[in-house]
């Protein structure tokens, strides 16, 4: 696939609005990008500096080592896949699919077939009549034999002469009918087959091309130059065939592959799109139109439509923000299939942190048009660069308790101190009577009493104000020292409004910030 590499990118719009500022970035071959932040962070817009559908103001973007800013989008070999599906409904998915690739052309080698060889001709044949003998065979069986239809007609007489209901009837014939295959299933064995036997036509075409050879078009061109100088010149006759002598010989000789910029051919494209129909699962619904496919389907066959053109670069913005919630999980799944399979370099656009969690490779989380951290998705959680990354990744967010540091305690802002252990301590000794940011995450809250943690802080009192039940955890809202504190508990703990619990945190997973700068210590 491909490389990017941003270099100190900028978007100054009209009105003078600075929506990225020096955005650098370098992404590997092959990684799952994804850009997230709150709405208006610039993501969208760094996106579509990429995809060519915003002026860059300063800086450069680079695939692999070309620079495309000012390349047509068209010429930048990427492929979009957009929020709202794009799809036309009047075309069917395969249509929607092949869409693209016939209007694409590509410069390709100029190969020759010789459709008039008999042994092409032989081959070819005797592949198409086996696949033939092959689909009669199996589709026979799966129709309904005689037997079993004899064995029905008898059924429902029995039946109707015990007195039986239609509904029972029915079910009865339902349950005999259990081991046939449905006529959609015939359908699809049918398509797939004619798909292998497209796949075996292609190697044997393979077989008989012979790559077409010109002549040195460098060479050539610099023999017509020195020919029109030579005549302009008004050199003699002898001279002007000596030019012309050796520029035929030139002609004549064919060293060079052929290139040419054409069309793909039917079958290029019928290949392409069952490739790509047969990763994402779309071979039963490549003859219906849009409005008969569910959202999912329809969001799988927009990222059809980018995987068949083989691009260097996959953009992605927000393309799961119409689903349902359900169908949004099972979409994200897919598509990080649909990325292993692929390896595609991929950039994705969300406003989500979960699906930026679950998804990436590396994280790039961005907030007013800055770029406040860039990692694995392990890191950014555990390894915050600033209170926005802290509070933005995990759901709940991040408990933030405001006070200072004495030395030895923790101040509260109320005036009550709480002992902090010995590498936090440490960690904070150059901020002695400073104000500081003391952040945990409400699952890394604990009662005073659970013994599955070993390094467990000094106990404080949470006074409960509500909990919220969501099945195996409880998220509960309290108050510690005047300041809101945010827990996730197991349910099995019996907890209730205005009771006072003690409660102890994970002194491994505790963070502190510069209350001036908001950056982490």
């Amino acid at each position: 696939m491909a490389t990017l590499s941003f270099k100190k990118v900028n978007k100054i719009y009209d009105n003078k609005f600075h929506a990225v500022h020096d955005f650098e970035l370098e992404v590997k071959d092959k990684e799952f990008i994804v850009f997230v932040g709150p709405s208006g962070c610039g993501k969208s817009t760094t996106l579509r500096m990429i995809a060519g559908f915003e002026d860059i103001t300063s800086g450069e973007i680079y695939i692999d080592d070309t620079c495309i800013n000012r390349l047509a989008p068209k010429d930048r070999n990427i492929a979009m896949v957009f929020q709202n599906y794009a799809l036309y409904p009047h075309m069917t998915v395969f249509d929607n699919m092949a869409f693209a690739l016939k209007l694409r052309k590509v410069y390709m080698p100029v190969v020759s077939l010789d459709t008039q060889n008999p042994d092409y001709i032989k081959e070819c044949e005797d592949m198409i009549a086996k696949y033939e003998q092959e689909i009669e065979t199996s589709v026979s069986k799966m129709k309904m034999s005689p037997e079993l239809r004899a064995q029905i007609k008898e059924t429902v007489a029995q039946l109707k002469a015990e007195g039986k209901s239609k509904q029972e009837i029915k079910v009865a014939v339902s349950n005999l009918k259990s081991d046939i295959k449905t006529k959609a299933e015939i359908k699809e064995y049918k398509f797939r087959e004619k798909t292998n036997l497209i796949a075996e036509l292609e190697a044997i075409d393979a077989k008989y091309e012979k790559q077409v050879m010109t002549f040195d078009q460098v060479k050539t061109d610099a023999l017509e130059k020195e020919y029109a100088d030579a005549k302009k010149a008004n050199a003699s006759p002898e001279e002007l065939a000596e030019i012309k002598s050796r520029l035929d010989k030139e002609y004549d000789t064919l060293e060079s592959p052929a290139f040419a910029y054409r069309h793909y051919t039917r079958r290029e494209i019928m290949s392409k799109v069952n490739e790509a129909a047969k990763i994402l699962g779309l071979i039963p619904y490549l003859k219906r139109k849009p409005a008969a496919l569910s959202g999912g389907q329809r969001q799988r066959v927009a990222l059809g439509r980018a995987i068949v053109r083989k691009p260097k670069v996959f953009l992605m913005d927000e393309p799961l923000s119409n689903l349902d919630a359900k169908l949004r999980v099972q979409t994200r799944s897919e598509i990080i299939k649909i990325h292993q399979r692929v390896g595609a370099t991929t950039i994705y656009v969300t406003h989500d942190q979960t699906e930026a969690m679950t998804m990436a490779s590396r994280i790039v989380i961005m907030s007013n048009g800055v770029v406040q951290q860039i990692g694995t998705p392990k890191e950014v959680y555990e390894q915050p660069a600033n209170l926005f990354v802290a509070g933005f990744i995990g759901s709940p967010s991040m408990n933030f308790i405001k006070g200072s540091f004495d030395g030895k305690d923790f101040v509260f802002e109320n005036g009550s101190k709480f002992k902090l252990d010995k590498v936090s301590v440490a960690k904070l000794k150059e901020y002695e009577g400073k104000e500081i940011i003391l952040g945990i995450r409400p699952e890394h809250i604990y009662t005073a009493d659970d013994k599955s943690i070993s390094s467990k802080s000094e106990k404080f009192d949470v006074c409960i104000d509500i909990s919220e039940l969501l099945g195996s955890e409880s998220i509960v809202y309290g108050m510690c020292n005047e300041q809101k504190v945010l827990m996730k508990l197991s349910s099995k703990i019996d907890i209730k409004p205005n009771d006072t619990i003690s409660c102890v945190y994970d002194t491994d997973c505790v963070h502190f910030f510069d209350a001036e700068t908001g950056k982490a210590i």
